[in-house]
């Protein structure tokens, strides 16, 4: 594909759009709406608002009878959840109550819990680190379903894939979802993990398919837990969670004979409350007493309030040196006070610091009093925002394990009870046919290596990626390094056979389990198809739709079965409107290109780092021929692994600049002398990286500027205090900061549309919401229906259709 630069774009009538065009307006759109509404689960009124499976708070809530909103608060969410989860075998068992009453009871009480804001701390946490990573996920499975994978011609995953070239294993991907979406692929898969011990034996295809999973799947975790500055405290909550399960006495537990018997064995060991409360209740003495906690949830508690002894004492260090003077005292007083307010107080203040702008110290003084603001020196300021950021993290840990551990009646407890129990057949079938004490020990294992090789590792030997990983950190600074993706690569190749043993034994020993995940599958796999769509016709396109360049037609349908509507979208603007946006959409476009070339650009570097033993590139796989055009993809959907590879032809452009980017200049921080990546493939990526960037952050100084993520990227929160050895000093290697602005060199700079979101983005979200009404395949299923009258909520064969209360 060539690149889709404005000057070529503009070759068409500005009253339609090229294919090229629609598929950058459709990838703007669902980036912003998607990241819109996850943003919004902070608020309880979009629960409540989501539509099936939670239900409406409406006025009178004196009936137990749940009421569905219709117009979903997060259609592409809901969309997602209805056509994928909620039909999963085992999920679709689970009773009414477990979503309208359990799950959405967490999920209400922790948004009235008011956690914190990054703007308010100063920096990137946690949270906003995996919601954004989340989004940048579930906007390429939304696009997905909305657009479709279009139908080509039958593939032939018996032909011939170079595991070395990047090129041929996006194409055995692409031919691989293709076959999986109109082919009997998904048959043959099953039939392989019955009949053989690896999936890869299927074809030469699948076995690169399989590669192209796992360097998409190193390049997250590498990304989730090397550099982004939060991953060494999620790794450090991952390692003490580890050493706290019980595996030694689930094995034990395993060993019964009877399923009942280990089923409840294993409930007791995990959600056994013994505490005077939960025996008073049980007895009848008293009623939602406070009845302790189970080892889930002193699990949750304990690895949470660690992280707090540690705050605490940056606050009392801060309260002891400055609560001798009186004014300090007071403007330590009015922060702490200000920490535990209403939401509508931290908003108003928030609102107050974007609108000056001035720091949230700053904001909090001036609206207790005025006068606190006299003779703040920037020192001391600076302490006052570390003083707030910690005391922001100590109450968010401090309302987490609240709404999940000390919460009446206990929902956290009722749901694991509800999930086991729709599971409870599965759990009878595995136990009878399989041995799950291998498989425990199986993932310990891997879950230790994981865990291992977060940790920075001494340099190499020489004798592969693995052989560096050391339980005690090295002694020396300058010898240690952070992990690379090879590394990641190097342990997802190495284990892969434990899930592929799994697979093996499940399907060979349970048919009758095998049958019920296939057929969800085969179900599943058909809201991607474009077929089930509405594909537009060439009478749907207004007529000056054909006069784009040969060039851009090969991303027929850019939008896929959603073209034509934003088509219309498009043309129903005013020209001047039309005039306005085209600029942005153009230069995404060109984004988006350049996104396509440095993914696959990084995957090539990949390969030739990796050994020819980690390879493990088969005689029997010669060397690809030229990929022809054909075999691109022409949808209006990033694959889901590739989560934004659009294919589209052209690979003589690729060819030109397959070649990795020279290394940058030696300095105290250069890349080490062996070969090793720091930033893998993967549209998503760049897509992730600019909802971090765009953050609005508050100002650092007194009287400074806003910030925003870019700004504070790669730095540790204000009260947290550095993971031992996850850290390098900036004369001893590389860290996290310097991986992020290497990657970020060689990454094209987003353009602004925000002009697009603005002009389209609510006209999008309501088209968006008109799909989940009216498409079938967002239909809500369920077994059994109890008559509500108040809610006029009727049935139709297997589809509910819930009215407006």
């Amino acid at each position: 594909m060539d690149n889709p630069s404005p000057r070529e774009s503009a070759s068409a009538s500005p009253e339609t759009l090229t294919s090229t065009q629609l598929h950058a307006l459709f990838d703007i759109l669902t980036h912003h709406e998607t990241y819109a509404e996850v943003e919004s689960f902070k608020y309880p009124a979009t629960i409540s608002g989501y539509g099936y499976p939670f239900a409406q708070r409406c006025k009178d809530d004196s009936t137990s009878a749940p009421t569905y909103a219709t117009d979903s608060s997060a259609p592409l969410l809901a969309g997602v959840l209805r056509s994928i989860v909620l039909s999963f075998p085992g999920i679709r068992d689970l009773p009414p109550e477990f979503w309208h009453v359990r799950f959405q009871g967490i999920l209400e009480k922790l948004a009235e819990a008011n956690l914190s804001e990054s703007y308010d701390k100063g920096s990137l946490g946690t949270r906003k680190t995996l919601a954004t990573a989340a989004s940048s996920i579930h906007e390429a499975v939304s696009r997905g379903i909305l657009g479709g994978v279009e139908r080509r011609e039958k593939k032939d995953l018996d032909g011939s894939y170079d595991r070395s070239q990047a090129r041929d294993l996006e194409r055995a991907w692409e031919d691989a979802v293709h076959e999986l979406l109109y082919g009997d692929l998904i048959d043959e898969l099953f039939r392989c993990a019955a009949e053989r011990k690896s999936l890869e034996e299927h074809s030469s295809g699948v076995r690169a398919a399989v590669d192209y999973i796992i360097f998409h799947l190193a390049t997250l975790l590498h990304h989730v837990f090397t550099l982004t500055s939060e991953g060494p405290y999620l790794l450090k909550l991952m390692d003490n969670v580890h050493k706290l399960l019980p595996y030694s006495m689930v094995k034990q537990t395993l060993r019964m004979g009877n399923a009942a018997t280990m089923i409840n064995g294993m409930m007791r060991l995990l959600l056994a409350k013994v505490g005077v409360g939960a025996i008073s209740n049980w007895v009848g003495l008293t009623q939602d007493a406070d009845d302790g906690m189970n080892l889930l949830q002193r699990i949750i508690s304990m690895v949470l309030s660690w992280d707090n002894t540690e705050s605490r004492k940056t606050v009392d260090r801060i309260e002891k040196s400055r609560g001798q003077q009186a004014a300090s005292k007071v403007q330590l007083e009015a922060i702490k006070t200000h920490v535990y307010k209403l939401r509508e107080e931290h908003d108003e203040a928030r609102n107050q610091s974007l609108r000056t702008p001035e720091s949230m110290v700053s904001a909090i003084l001036r609206r207790s009093n005025p006068k606190l603001l006299k003779k703040l020196t920037e020192e001391r300021h600076a302490e006052y925002l570390e003083y707030f950021s910690t005391l922001l993290m100590i109450r968010d840990r401090e309302e987490i394990p609240g709404v999940l551990c000390r919460q009446h009646p206990d929902l956290f407890t009722k749901a694991v009870k509800d999930l086991v129990s729709a599971f409870e057949p599965f759990i009878r079938v595995l136990h009878e046919h399989a041995d799950l004490r291998e498989h425990v020990t199986a993932v310990e294992g891997f879950i230790t290596d994981f865990i291992n090789i977060g940790k920075s590792k001494s340099s190499r030997n020489g004798n592969g990626f693995l052989s560096s990983w050391t339980s005690s950190s090295p002694k020396n600074d300058a010898d240690r390094h952070p992990p690379s993706v090879e590394d990641y690569v190097t342990l997802l190749q190495k284990n892969r056979q434990l899930l592929y043993n799994f697979l093996h034994q499940v399907a060979s020993q349970c048919p009758n389990l095998t049958e019920d995940f296939r057929v969800w599958c085969n179900a599943t796999i058909k809201v991607f198809q474009q077929s089930r769509q509405h594909c537009p016709s060439k009478n749907d396109l207004p007529p000056n739709s054909s006069t784009e360049s040969p060039k851009s037609k090969k991303r027929h349908g850019g939008a896929g079965a959603l073209s034509s509507n934003l088509q219309h979208l498009f043309t129903s603007l005013p020209p001047s409107e039309r005039e306005r946006i085209l600029p942005a959409i153009n230069a995404h476009a060109s984004y988006l290109f350049s996104l396509e070339v440095l993914s696959r650009q990084r995957m090539q570097r990949i390969l030739d780092n990796m050994p020819a033993a980690a390879a493990d590139n088969d005689a029997s796989l010669s060397p690809s021929t030229p990929l022809p055009a054909s075999s691109t993809s022409n949808s209006g959907w990033s694959t889901p692994l590739s989560l934004g590879w659009y294919g589209g032809g052209g690979s003589d452009h690729y060819s030109k600049k397959l070649s990795p980017p020279p290394p940058p200049a030696a300095s105290n921080n250069s890349l080490p002398s062996i070969k090793q990546s720091y930033s893998g493939p993967g549209m998503f990526l760049s897509r992730w990286q600019q909802l971090l960037d765009d953050t609005v952050i508050g100002p650092a100084t007194l009287g400074g500027a806003l910030r925003s993520g870019r700004d504070v990227k790669g730095e540790l929160g204000m009260g947290k205090q550095p993971v031992t050895g996850a850290r390098l000093p900036k004369d001893g290697g590389l860290d996290p900061v310097t991986l992020v602005r290497l990657a970020e060199e060689e990454a094209p700079d987003a353009p602004d549309v925000k002009v697009v979101v603005e002009v389209l983005g609510y006209e999008f979200r309501l088209l968006v919401g008109d799909i989940l009404r009216e498409d079938g395949r967002f239909a809500t299923v369920v077994d059994k229906v109890v008559e509500r009258h108040k809610c006029e909520r009727a049935r139709h064969g297997d589809k509910v259709e819930v009215l407006k209360c």
